[in-house]
């Protein structure tokens, strides 16, 4: 219960805004499938990026780019839907982090 629980949340702060960003910018792959695809993928070449270069204003700005050209493979769209898609994909996730802090911290769930 609890894996399906932590892949649950998981879906719902990764994937689930890949694929709404995929179709508010008109790709033509926006299913789970893809937008899981997409996630695995930028987040092993991020981690790869993070690794080997060691200016961190280097390793945003390639990570940003590689991630765009990912996205646009993978959604089927061009490269700046593709930095689209991450742009709104992080705006969501941030929405969404903010609305579960604000859910445990409100229930009195964190004890102190």
């Amino acid at each position: 219960m609890e894996f399906v629980l932590v892949f649950a949340i998981l879906a719902v702060v990764l994937v689930i805004p890949i694929m709404i960003g995929a179709r508010l910018v008109g790709a033509r792959n926006t299913g789970f499938g893809s937008a899981l695809l997409a996630v695995v993928i930028v987040a092993a070449l991020s981690a790869v990026i993070d690794s080997t270069i060691t200016n961190d204003v280097v390793a945003f700005v390639a990570a940003a780019v590689i991630g765009a050209f990912v996205l646009s493979g993978i959604l089927g769209t061009t490269f700046f839907r593709g930095l689209a898609v991450s742009v709104i994909a992080a705006i969501i996730q941030v929405v969404v982090m903010v609305l579960f802090a604000g859910a445990i911290l409100g229930s009195g769930a964190v004890v102190t």
